[in-house]
């Protein structure tokens, strides 16, 4: 499945090449406004102490090498996905706290069959956070809070099984998912989205994972009452032996 010589490894397509600052703000007064004293805030990666958390996972970049390219795919239900953020986890396998990457409003805080717990906090002008795989969630919907805020703890989902404890995190404008690490340490008023390399592959639903959960279950129903078939026709060829 793997190829190299600058092929993606995954189903979206690559697209150009891009540089510079990252700016997503217009003047469009149908926008939502940013809210008042987000512009001047940095991003920042969504824990307290970010020297005791490594990047587990990358995001998936359509420029990188056919080596970093596999190494941010994630693997689920026999299906190979783009990593649309990147995953964090803390050396020792443990839980940390998550906390908002920037200040804004709550637009979902649920439980997902898949992803495990989600957050998901608007910025305004269509930048929008998430964070996956929370074990607890800190926050409800409508709720808005401020930068460093703890939202939840890292915790494992279905998804992405292999990267055990931690949190998956996307920056996202439009809908489209970007690296969060070329917008790391950047005031919003700074970043622009408009040449950027973005991922609008979709996750696996919830409803998928239900599915999916269903077929294990079905699976497990038929080995059961095979066994059991199994064990009827050795009790009929035990009693014909008497």
């Amino acid at each position: 499945m793997f190829q190299g010589g600058g092929t993606d490894l995954a189903e979206e397509d690559p697209t150009e090449e891009n540089e510079g600052i990252f700016d997503f703000n217009t003047d469009s007064e149908d926008e939502e406004a940013v809210p008042v004293g987000t512009e001047e805030e940095q991003m920042q990666l969504p824990v307290f102490d970010e020297s005791v958390v490594n990047v587990v996972g990358h995001f998936y970049d359509h420029n990188a090498t056919a080596e970093e390219q596999e190494a941010a795919l994630v693997y689920y239900n026999q299906t190979y996905y783009q990593n649309k953020g990147i995953d964090l986890a803390n050396a020792d396998g443990e839980t940390f706290d998550v906390t908002a990457a920037l200040s804004g409003e709550v637009v979902r805080a649920e439980q997902d069959s898949l992803l495990g717990h989600v957050v998901e906090i608007s910025h305004g002008d269509d930048l929008v956070t998430a964070y996956h795989s929370l074990q607890d969630l800190q926050v409800e919907e409508g709720d808005t809070i401020t930068k460093g805020s703890i939202i939840g703890t890292a915790g494992e989902n279905e998804y992405n099984r292999d990267a055990g404890v931690h949190v998956h995190f996307e920056v996202r404008e439009n809908g489209v998912a970007y690296n969060p690490m070329d917008v790391m340490n950047l005031r919003v008023a700074e970043m622009s989205f408009d040449d950027a390399d973005g991922i609008d592959e979709a996750t696996p639903s919830d409803e998928e994972g239900d599915d999916e959960a269903d077929e294990r279950e079905d699976e497990d129903t038929e080995l059961e009452e095979e066994a059991s078939d199994s064990d009827s026709d050795e009790d009929d060829d035990t009693e014909e032996e008497e």
